[in-house]
């Protein structure tokens, strides 16, 4: 009798020293576990901003002017933009609000005139809640490098170009021109993706902007100062107001991209242009 409780003391003394020893790593472990589902999260997360979100707020959240405002940017993370519009919650609280019930009227004082859906399923949109919520946290993964200014939309890569649409460019490079239209200037929010400014791309019987800018310095009507498809479209870049196209109107475009672009930006954003046919 005596051994048998003798060895059930030191079995229960083992199982003391086991739950010790696991109660020791247990932060550890749930710290880990908690790393890996917000890593799945964002994971999530970004394949949902991919497929939803970017048409409108641009690769890496940079915004696309006239369509939608940058969410990858210092005012979002450091209280500017809540305060702008008197929200006194918190910063995960007003970022799941925007998402989930959208933005059914658009913001006043600002260049967004283009309503945002609702996406949660709770104000009739497609994701569920925890799709919202691995938005959310896509959003607010960008918190350190919004604030440290690896957010914000390039810089010319030289002087600024000016406005002179005879100036000589240098080569461009169409990929890099592109990679331009599709980040922080927003080019192909407005021309691509939403039919805010005349299309780039072919559709039907209307050709690309390529074509269109070999055809729409020669045309009748033409009243801006260009002599070449290059000039043409440097034209329309820097000086959008010279010329419109029929069924749109001034003072859509920004005026300042005279102001923002080098030679080589405004090279490479030809460039590009010129190779949609």
């Amino acid at each position: 009798m005596k051994a048998q409780i003798a060895l059930g003391m030191l079995a229960f003394l083992a199982l003391i020293g086991v739950l010790v020893v696991v109660a020791i790593g247990e932060p550890e472990r749930m710290a880990e576990v908690t790393r890996a589902f917000e890593a799945r999260q964002i994971e999530t997360g970004a394949s949902l901003f991919e497929a939803n979100c970017r048409p409108c707020h641009g690769p890496q959240g940079q915004g696309i002017q006239a369509v939608a405002p940058a969410l990858n940017a210092p005012d979002l993370f450091d209280g500017s933009r809540l305060a702008a519009v008197g929200f006194g919650g918190t910063l995960p609280d007003y970022v799941r609000g925007v998402v989930a019930a959208g933005r059914p009227v658009p913001s006043a004082g600002t260049n967004y005139p283009q309503r945002m859906p609702a996406w949660g399923q709770e104000y009739g949109g497609p994701l569920r809640s925890d799709q919202v919520d691995a938005l959310v946290a896509y959003v607010l993964n960008w918190e350190a490098r919004a604030l440290a200014g690896g957010g914000a939309p390039p810089t010319p890569s030289g002087p600024t170009v000016g406005a002179d649409i005879t100036v000589a460019l240098p080569p461009g490079d169409a990929q890099r021109g592109k990679a331009l239209s599709e980040g922080g200037l927003g080019c192909s929010g407005c021309h691509i993706l939403a039919p805010v400014g005349p299309a780039w791309l072919a559709s039907g019987t209307e050709p690309g902007i390529g074509t269109r800018a070999e055809q729409r310095f020669q045309a009748a009507g033409y009243s801006g100062k260009a002599d070449s498809a290059e000039q043409y479209l440097f034209e329309s870049v820097v000086a959008p107001n010279a010329y419109i196209e029929p069924g749109y109107q001034a003072n859509i475009m920004p005026l300042n991209f005279a102001d923002r672009l080098s030679s080589q930006d405004m090279a490479d954003l030809i460039a590009y242009m010129l190779s949609l046919k």
